[in-house]
């Protein structure tokens, strides 16, 4: 087959023509697309680590206050002397409360017994229950 004997309408060679460029302007389209959409692509992760590195900031200045907080609680030791001072004090007015009740029982005691001499001595008539209050 000998090239240079084909002939070929002009028609024929036109539309081979047209189907070139227009191939040739598909892919530089597809080309721009793509150029297009890297940029975008490239935008959004830019955009996207620099919002992860706010809220990693925000995150870390939340972390280092509330261990400097933790510090600061940790600074002040307790001290115990306070502490035992109003135990010292409670146990006080506890021993002074137990020495009151100890009184009042007494004078109780005696009461009931002076009402047992009354009652044995005019001969008042009560339950046998009273009588035994206060005994001896």
């Amino acid at each position: 087959m000998n090239l240079a004997n084909i002939k070929l309408p002009i028609t024929i060679i036109g539309v081979i023509l047209a189907q070139a460029f227009g191939i040739i302007w598909y892919v530089a389209q597809l080309d721009s697309t793509v150029k297009n959409l890297d940029t975008s692509v490239a935008e959004i992760k830019q955009t996207q680590s620099d919002t992860d590195i706010a809220v990693l900031k925000t995150e870390i200045k939340a972390l280092k206050e509330k261990l400097e907080m933790q510090d600061a609680m940790h600074m002040e030791r307790f001290d115990p002397t306070k502490l035992e001072e109003e135990v010292e004090h409670i146990d006080e007015r506890i021993h002074e409360i137990e020495t009151d009740i100890a009184l009042i029982l007494n004078d109780y005691k005696d009461i009931l017994a002076d009402h047992k001499l009354m009652i044995d001595k005019y001969d008042i008539k009560t339950s046998e229950t009273y009588k035994d209050y206060g005994g001896k």
